[in-house]
């Protein structure tokens, strides 16, 4: 009774069905990939383009401030030589004036006093004005005394009463003939620098700042925030009162400030040219943010931070762009199926062709197998091929199956194979032959032990190997008894020093068992040699026979064998084998010993082995 088939499909649904599943794959991998290296070179491009953004707007602090620090020694260093005095109020105002002519960034420049007057020229209203010095820049400008001259000190932001507004201040003291006259001062509005950082309104998603602690220097909000809170009534010591705090602009990522996390970049890899900025993240109702920052690094009294903070807004153009990949990635994958249902159909036609010559080939009908056809396809070409030359050769593998399944030397099958006669019949010799009989040790316990289907792979692994020994020292295997084989060398076919060379196989065959294991087991055998006259031909019955030998010889190598467990020894071989060596000192005796059957005592020799005895 057949039993039904299960989980069984044909090529064509095989092929159809992978090729679906591997297109659906590939495309969906492929925009996977696609949108994220999308989002990762846009994020990373976003990253860069603010980086140098801000490394430009510090660039510009940094330069303005330089110009400032050179004015400033410059001045000093004329004072100093007597080449410039305050004393010469005209030359001294017009000096003043003719350094800040090109820098309308500078709200005031002029000289604090010893008596805590402050006399400086106004590039806006293009005068010189003269007053009572704020009192907190007077207490500064005593104190660069200390440090002498030459050196210009810059002071970040703080309130000014004098222009009446917050400002950064260059000072620098000033020393004639060694004496200490006032200090130069240069008042920079923080409005000019809030300008170096860029505000296009037009980048949208993108909102730059500048920060000084937890107050805002600079924010498109700022102007916004001034009107509602004018500065008029402001102390002249208050300057946080002029700078509004991270949480008073309408601004949720600076009123956040405290719980932006250090940004994931997932690769691990932050993006090219971004050294000295820091990204940042922030998850809020309104999305997510992305918050790049740098320090100015001049402003190490008072920290500046500038930065800019932006949304997933500014991806809106690349998801726009999966959506558009992904219907060509569809309709592109409807099209190779489509092709493919048509190519399967043509690739299946010969594989159906083969199915069916392999299904009747099942039927062991060999006659009758059709013979195939020829592909444009070369993989189905050669296989039509192969199929025709193994049919042929199952025709002569069935006259051959019936020759070897009688002899299993391969010599005699060779000889059987050459003649015409397929009766098998060889005509029986008597000769003198060295027989080699091994056996396993302790092989019957062993198979007490493990399945019986592991005891044939055990054997065969081990059957091969010695096999391929036996044969390679012109041995034939006559017969395999159980876990044992009976070798001939010289029966069949001529071996010069057939004694040597089933020396060489015993010595082989224990380095084998030694060395490997078969199967995971560790195997041990015992050899018996002995070199006599013996009758080698084939019995049996007309439709089976085997090629065998006979004679005494041939049972005292296998007594040979079993005086091994009693004397200790793997390897043994009776005199008339030793007497026959081309080198006897390779063996030692190890006993004189009664075979069962004989009258006398004989000599027996075993061979010892390196590394194994």
């Amino acid at each position: 009774m057949m039993t039904k088939r299960r989980g069984r499909f044909s090529i064509l649904g095989v092929l159809l069905g992978a090729f679906f599943m591997t297109s659906v794959l590939g495309v969906g991998l492929a925009l996977r990939l696609g949108l994220d290296t999308a989002y990762d070179n846009t994020r990373n491009l976003w990253i860069a383009m603010t980086h140098a953004d801000l490394k430009d707007a510090q660039n510009a602090m940094r330069n303005r401030i330089e110009r400032m620090q050179r004015r400033n020694i410059w001045v000093a260093r004329e004072v100093a030589n007597g080449d410039l005095s305050p004393d010469d109020t005209a030359i001294w105002d017009n000096t003043l004036a003719a350094l800040v002519t090109n820098e309308l960034d500078v709200t005031a420049i002029g000289l604090l006093m010893p008596d805590g007057r402050f006399r400086w020229y106004d590039p806006k209203t293009d005068r010189t004005v003269s007053r009572q010095a704020d009192p907190q820049e007077d207490i500064i400008a005593r104190s660069l005394i200390a440090f002498g001259p030459g050196q210009s000190i810059t002071q970040f932001p703080r309130w000014n009463s004098l222009v009446n507004q917050v400002v950064i201040t260059e000072m620098i003291p000033l020393f004639q003939r060694g004496e200490y006259i006032g200090s130069l001062v240069q008042l920079v509005s923080l409005g000019d620098f809030s300008r170096d950082l860029k505000t296009d309104p037009t980048e949208a998603g993108r909102t730059p700042f500048v920060i000084v602690n937890d107050h805002v220097i600079a924010h498109p909000a700022l102007p916004d925030w001034h009107q509602l809170h004018p500065p008029a009534n402001i102390g002249t010591d208050d300057v946080l009162g002029v700078l509004p705090r991270i949480g008073d602009l309408a601004d949720p990522v600076l009123a956040q400030m405290d719980q932006w996390q250090t940004f994931d970049f997932n690769d691990g890899r932050t993006p090219d040219g971004t050294n000295g900025s820091t990204a940042s993240a922030l998850e809020t109702e309104g999305g997510y943010h992305v918050i790049i920052t740098r320090k100015f690094e001049e402003s190490a009294g008072l920290p500046i931070v500038m930065g800019m903070h932006f949304d997933p807004t500014v991806f809106t153009r690349e998801w726009e762009r999966l959506k558009l990949a992904t219907l060509i990635g569809t309709a592109i994958m409807v099209l190779a199926i489509i092709l493919a249902v048509m190519i399967a159909h043509y690739f299946t036609r010969p594989l159906k062709r083969f199915s069916a010559a392999t299904r009747q080939l099942e039927t062991g009908i060999l006659d009758n197998l059709p013979i195939l056809p020829g592909s444009h396809i070369i993989e189905f070409n050669d296989a039509s091929r192969s199929f025709n030359n193994m049919a042929i050769t199952l025709r002569d593998r069935e006259r051959i199956g019936r020759l070897f399944g009688k002899f299993l030397p391969t010599a005699i099958a060779q000889q059987l194979l050459a003649s015409d006669d397929d009766t098998g019949n060889i005509q029986s010799r008597q000769c003198e032959a060295s027989i080699l009989f091994v056996d396993l040790v302790g092989f019957t316990t062993l198979s007490e032990k493990i399945a019986p289907q592991r005891i044939v792979t055990i054997l065969n692994a081990y059957f091969a190997k010695a096999t391929a020994i036996i044969e390679q020292n012109g041995g034939i295997i006559t017969q395999f008894q159980g876990d044992a084989i009976l070798a001939v060398f010289n029966a069949f076919d001529e071996v010069p020093g057939h004694a040597d060379a089933a020396v060489r196989t015993a010595v082989a065959l224990q380095t084998l068992v030694h060395n490997e294991l078969f199967d995971g087991e560790e195997l041990r055998c015992r050899c018996g040699i002995n070199t006599g006259l013996l009758v080698a031909g084939n019995v049996g019955a007309p439709d089976r026979l085997t090629f065998t030998v006979h004679g005494d010889a041939v049972n005292s190598a296998a007594r040979l064998e079993a005086k091994n467990k009693e004397l200790g020894t793997r390897i043994l071989i009776a005199s008339t084998t030793f007497d026959q060596l081309s080198d006897p000192s390779q063996a030692r005796l190890a006993d004189e010993i009664l075979l069962r059957g004989r009258s006398e005592t004989t000599a027996v020799y075993t061979i010892p082995i390196d590394g194994i005895d």
